[in-house]
């Protein structure tokens, strides 16, 4: 059964939903736009929620959150304090992470910052550095969302080819703005370069080959003193997700030693 809360960090309203009822946390995060429903409508909830129990946040500027036209919202650091708020408001102490796009560069961040508050960090599609040249890209696609062309921002990536209807219209329906100040600070997170080797947080990282991040994916995943990557066979996306199918078991193996202490 999945159950949806919303509850106020840094004055904003942050909407959230927990699923499962036995095992330790685990909190998953979103890429940019993606709604949380694309969790359940993708088959992570229905596989995840056996294991353990789930927090699904809404990132600040997407879905039912509120979206605040203010970049010191939407910073990384910003983001890390919604998500210990939502820790302290289900009362627990540290929780897996899974995140996908900008909910990985906030789990690195935060296996940086705030170690014992991370069991295990789960990163697909992304990686702890700096993206340079996906920066100046991306940079120059800011003022489609600013002016509100949301759709043509979407459909560059061929997100629309995997989102449902009703995530389709629940984004079309958002704040362009909200969403451009996120794309923005995303941009400039500084990423982990210099600090990867003294992370001690466990990280499995999921890439492919065709994926335009592999070979840094592959490089961080064996620089971590504790990294490990995964290489799909190949992309699969579901609902603007990666399919379940091909990450629920990996997921499972890895975690399998710290769910058991």
């Amino acid at each position: 059964m999945v159950c949806g809360v919303a509850f106020v960090s840094n004055k904003q309203k942050i909407h959230y939903e927990l699923a499962g009822d036995k095992g330790p946390w685990m909190l998953l995060h979103t890429p940019h736009l993606i709604p949380m429903s694309a969790w359940k409508e993708g088959g992570y909830v229905k596989q995840l929620e056996q294991d353990f129990r789930l927090v699904m946040i809404e990132p600040l500027g997407q879905g039912l959150s509120d979206a605040p036209e203010d970049a010191s919202h939407y910073t990384i650091a910003s983001r890390i304090r919604h998500i210990l708020d939502v820790l302290r408001e289900v009362q627990a102490d540290y929780t897996f992470f899974l995140g996908m796009g900008l909910g990985a560069q906030v789990g690195f961040q935060m296996s940086k910052e705030f170690p014992r508050r991370i069991r295990s960090l789960i990163s697909i599609g992304a990686q702890p550095y700096q993206e340079l040249e996906e920066a100046k890209y991306l940079k120059e696609k800011l003022e489609q969302l600013r002016s509100g062309n949301v759709s043509a921002y979407l459909q560059q990536w061929h997100s629309l080819d995997h989102l449902s209807a009703a995530q389709e219209k629940l984004i079309l329906q958002g704040n362009p703005e909200a969403y451009a100040l996120g794309l923005e600070e995303s941009i400039n997170w500084e990423g982990l370069s210099d600090d990867l080797k003294s992370l001690g947080t466990a990280t499995l990282l999921f890439t492919a080959k065709a994926e335009p991040r592999f070979l840094s994916v592959r490089d961080a995943g064996k620089r971590l003193r504790y990294g490990r990557y995964v290489i799909l066979p190949k992309v699969l996306q579901s609902h603007g997700l990666w399919s379940s199918e091909l990450i629920i078991n990996p997921l499972l193996e890895f975690t399998r030693r710290d769910r058991s202490n």
